[in-house]
């Protein structure tokens, strides 16, 4: 028995400036139209006006920081408007 965590794969986040988290996709590079959705998926995030962000998951990783979950503290940041 391996003492390492299971891996889950990569994950693609739209993030706001204090890193909260918009949108969110699983990688699936053996489907096919994986690449072209993830090419998609930036281009909105972009459009948008927020920060991509790719990260490896594993299992026992804390969860992210959704928008909505906990307060910034920057009036400014355009996780207010959630």
């Amino acid at each position: 028995m391996s003492s390492q965590p299971k891996y889950l794969g990569r994950m693609d986040h739209g993030k706001t400036e204090c890193g909260r988290i918009v949108m969110s996709r699983w990688d699936r590079p053996t489907e096919p139209g994986n690449d072209a959705d993830l090419q998609r998926f930036i281009k909105d995030i972009r459009r948008s006006g927020y920060i991509h962000s790719s990260v490896e998951r594993h299992e026992g990783d804390p969860m992210p920081d959704w928008v909505g979950q906990s307060n910034c503290k920057d009036l400014n940041c355009r996780c207010q408007i959630f």
